[in-house]
């Protein structure tokens, strides 16, 4: 019996793992999505070789064992309470929504539910948690993106500037990761699994910069602990559906989907 999945929301991240599990992923089925216009959905979904259930959000628990969340922030509880309630996993794209709403861990707890964060844009969490269980000292997150990533407009030094005159690399932002996912919560799903690797919010410093010499979103990560250093870089072309994330974000998602099922698994 297939592990049954679930997909709510299908923006480019959403419809990419949508295709996927319809495509067929061994020990994966996709039973169910939600989208904002049920009908428009449906006419969506039919086009698949195996058309789910379309139904809404609190409703997506009852037919799947695991729900993937691909929401606007402001509509993550919608989705992430409900299926936490009735014990299944939740797999958040929108992690940078688990800072303010961290409650629900305790109510995954209390339910046999799991929320299991993808890596999304970065590498190096595996190496973090480990220095994590060692004893960290410093985290800190350096993230560049093209200035149209952030929108048309951006704040700088106090000032709101049009992203498309920026002419050299901006610090728009350095200081700890609960207020750089305040301020940018479509733009820092990365702080956030940084931070609840490694640190916690408080404690993790993040720069963000606009930067006209990148055409890709870069991420670095430095960390020290008691046993080791960490650095890592990566470099993500942005989804060219939505140049506010990262391509590789989906393929992270399905990544992790497979290790639910998958009889080995690498990487801790």
């Amino acid at each position: 019996m297939p592990t049954r999945v679930a997909v709510a929301g299908l923006g480019s991240i959403g419809w990419k793992v949508a295709v996927a599990l319809d495509d067929g992923i061994e020990g994966l089925a996709l039973a169910a999505v939600s989208a904002r216009d049920r009908e428009a959905t449906r006419g969506r979904v039919a086009l698949l070789n195996h058309p789910p259930a379309v139904c809404p959000l609190a409703e997506l628990g009852d037919r799947a064992d695991v729900i993937v969340e691909c929401l606007p922030p402001a509509r993550f509880r919608d989705v992430a309470g409900p299926a936490l309630e009735k014990g299944r996993i939740l797999v958040p794209a929108s992690v940078g929504a688990l800072v303010e709403n961290h409650d629900l861990v305790a109510v995954a707890r209390s339910h046999g539910g799991r929320i299991m964060a993808p890596s999304g844009a970065i590498v190096g969490l595996d190496g973090l948690r480990a220095g994590a269980e060692a004893g960290l000292e410093a985290v800190r997150l350096i993230t560049r993106k093209p200035p149209g990533a952030f929108g048309a407009e951006v704040a700088v030094d106090g000032r709101t500037v049009a992203t498309d005159s920026i002419r050299e690399a901006v610090c728009l932002f350095e200081g700890d990761a609960r207020q750089a996912i305040s301020r940018f919560p479509a733009n820092v799903n990365v702080a956030a699994a940084i931070s609840l690797a490694g640190l916690g919010v408080d404690d993790t410093t993040v720069e963000i910069w606009a930067d006209p010499g990148v055409d890709r979103n870069e991420h670095r990560l430095l960390a020290r602990s008691v046993s080791n250093e960490l650095e890592t870089r990566v470099v993500n072309l942005p989804d060219p559906e939505n140049p506010k994330t990262s391509g590789i974000t989906a393929f992270s998602i399905l990544a992790l989907l497979r290790r639910l099922v998958e009889p080995l698994t690498v990487g801790s």
